[in-house]
């Protein structure tokens, strides 16, 4: 039965190729975005809104080594085998790219490839998303494509020009933005509206680029320039394949920026003439279809009877050897449910359904058909680097926890190559909408925000010191702190969890894993993850949450962007409620303020070891315990280049006497201290 289906998809398929390479090309496509309907996204580019992030930004993860593709999801005729007939084709888009350090990388691209062409490993970098090491300037690619670069490599003229690539990130024609006139006072990563025409006119084999500059990034009513700023020559049929894709890619490297879409449409015009060809090619063609016609129906009408006889012999069939190993491991779980309830609970997974996306793919709200229950049911990217290594992880670790500030796992499931994780469901959403997204009137209030600070604090506790063993979370964030219907604290989110076998130990892992500004600073360097760096990242979220900042603060360029150096400079001017998060418009307790900025900084601080231990936080947090010394100049680490130094190593003593939410003196200097 299967070597009968394989060979009758063969013939299917062979028959539509041979029925399509015969019909004329007439006609045109078209598509637009937004909406998101025409588009898909591969593999760190992902829908934001109504905009299109080709590589992660500051709220996914690491924005450096990202790549990603924005592609139309049909195929596209570009020209006629039997006659040799050419399309020609425009594609517009907007794009910003915004510099994130002095030394950004690389740019994005418009490309065309052939149709099942996918980004290669390791193509990140100067390498755009669409080529490496050992395939670039190779003749099989079948890539041409227009770059807009802002990285100078080797054979780059500079870091600000747009080229057309053809199988090779080493340009065949490029123009340096930097020598033209009209754009001498800009470059393509100062985080501005671009807008640029992609033309090619298939009569001419001629391939035009525009570029218009566009700072108010207005999307309707663009005028496209009259002259282009670059042009070549180039027969499409000598580098391309029939049947193609077009895109948009990116990439970053050791250095970074992100590449933001707004705007995106082409059209592809067909008048593919055929009346060149000789009269016996046409009517040998007509006969062909005629007969490819007759033999596609009688072959869908077979293809459709197997397909409903192997669809009915899987169901009976034994899961895959892995499956089982899954489901022996799980055994001890919860629910195990079917792809089939969780598809049905979802509308089959509806865009509308969507609560929210993340680095390792999006969660869905459902409500399960036996039970009409609500639940959160989170969907594992099948292109995610961790996949099925972090759902195991979130079945084996989350599964054993209990604690009223934990998220609870329901169910799990995994089948038909899906990975899916069933969690209850929290209405309120998460931590960092209420923070940084709501207006005043919506901001979560102060006396919320502290209890919410206390309840992350308390389910740290609970895994660093009270379950059976260990667990270092590696990922706390904001984003991942989910509110109840009271607004009470739930953490989540446990794929990069790790269990440490001693109190002493840590979790060494191949890959530094986590969201860049949350982990700590000997993490980074040592690939160690401890209770120290979860510490670490809880103090980040602690003057997330009285800041109203995201740690990565793009508006703080005096102190390298990050708001720990910021508050700690405020605290030392003896300016530290300066920092508060100005939607709360002053209403708040004012030593509750300090007292969580505070133990943000102390959380924050560069030497692990003179970091306290979320027991001894949650304690400072309840006025039950006093806050310890805490140098007024941010300490300079000693044992890492890649961390932001700061001169002095001054003490001072921050005593706070046992009290209910009550401090009995002022802070003290370092004079006052000593």
């Amino acid at each position: 039965m299967a070597k009968r289906s394989a060979w009758t998809l063969f013939l299917f398929f062979s028959l539509i190729v041979t029925l399509f390479s015969s019909v004329e090309c007439a006609g045109n496509i078209s598509f637009s975005f937004p909406p998101q309907t025409d588009i898909k996204v591969d593999p760190d580019a992902y829908f934001q809104g109504d905009t299109i992030q080709l590589t992660r930004n500051e709220f996914v993860g690491d924005l450096g080594w990202s790549v990603g593709w924005a592609t139309y999801n049909q195929s596209v005729p570009l020209w006629e085998k039997s006659s040799g007939a050419l399309a020609s084709f425009t594609s517009h888009f907007q794009f910003l790219i915004r510099n994130s350090s002095s030394n950004s990388a690389d740019g994005l691209t418009f490309f065309i490839a052939p149709f099942d062409f996918k980004p290669p490993a390791n193509s990140w970098g100067e390498w755009l998303g669409l080529f490496n090491l050992t395939t670039d300037g190779i003749l099989s690619n079948q890539v041409v494509a227009v770059e807009f670069d802002t990285f100078q490599d080797s054979f780059d003229p500079n870091d600000n020009h747009v080229g057309i690539d053809v199988n090779s990130a080493v340009s065949v024609a490029n123009v340096s933005l930097s020598s033209e006139g009209k754009f001498l006072n800009n470059t393509l990563k100062n985080g501005q509206a671009w807008d640029s025409w992609v033309d090619y006119n298939g009569s001419t084999k001629q391939l035009q680029v525009f570029l218009l500059y566009n700072p108010s990034a207005n999307l309707y009513n663009i005028p496209k320039p009259r002259s282009p700023i670059l042009s070549y020559h180039i027969d499409l049929r000598d580098y391309i394949p029939e049947i193609v894709t077009v895109g948009l890619s990116a990439s970053t490297g050791l250095a970074f920026e992100t590449h933001t879409v707004s705007a995106w449409n082409c059209s592809c015009t067909y008048s593919l003439d055929i009346s060149s060809a000789p009269s016996r090619t046409r009517n040998s063609s007509w006969k062909i279809i005629l007969i490819s016609l007759f033999v596609c129906l009688l072959v869908i009408c077979c293809f459709l009877f197997i397909a409903r006889r192997c669809y009915f012999k899987q169901r009976e069939a034994r899961p895959e050897e892995g499956d089982i190993e899954l489901d022996e491991q799980f055994a001890q779980g919860p629910f195990k449910f079917s792809y089939a309830q969780l598809s049905a609970a979802t509308h089959n997974f509806s865009d509308d359904e969507i609560l929210g996306r993340g680095g390792f793919g999006s969660v869905y709200r459902g409500i399960l058909p036996t039970t009409n229950e609500t639940v959160a049911i989170k969907r594992i990217a099948q292109g995610s680097r961790q996949g099925r290594k972090e759902y195991i992880s979130e079945v084996t670790i989350i599964n054993k926890l209990r604690h009223r500030n934990l998220v609870r796992l329901l169910g799990w499931c995994h089948e038909q190559g899906e990975l899916l994780l069933v969690y209850e469901f929290l209405p309120n959403g998460s931590l960092d909408k209420y923070i940084f997204n709501g207006s005043k009137e919506d901001c979560l209030n102060w006396q919320r925000r502290y209890s919410v600070a206390c309840g992350i604090a308390s389910a740290l506790i609970y895994l660093h010191e009270e379950w059976d063993q260990r667990v270092v979370h590696r990922d706390v964030k904001a984003s991942i702190v989910l509110l109840d219907s009271n607004f009470k604290a739930k953490l989540g989110d446990f794929g990069l969890a790790r269990v440490v076998e001693s109190d002493h130990a840590a979790s060494r892992t191949t890959m530094v894993a986590g969201t860049r500004g949350y982990m700590a600073p000997e993490y980074i360097e040592s690939g160690k993850a401890s209770s120290e760096s979860d510490v670490c990242s809880f103090g980040a979220v602690a003057l997330e949450i009285a800041c109203g900042r995201h740690p990565i603060d793009y508006s703080l360029e005096e102190y390298d962007l990050k708001v720990v150096a910021w508050v700690w400079d405020l605290r030392r001017q003896g300016k530290l409620l300066d920092a508060a998060d100005k939607k709360l418009e002053g209403n708040f307790s004012s030593w509750e303020m300090e007292v969580l900025m505070l133990v943000g900084l102390l959380c924050s601080h560069p030497d692990p070891k003179a970091r306290p231990t979320m027991r001894e936080v949650l304690k400072i947090l309840e006025f039950d315990s006093p806050l310890p010394y805490l140098p007024l100049n941010m300490p300079v680490p000693v044992y890492a280049d890649i961390l932001i130094s700061y001169a002095g190593s001054s003490s001072t003593s921050l005593p706070y006497a046992k009290s209910k939410r009550k401090i009995s003196g002022p802070l003290m200097s370092d004079t006052e201290a000593r």
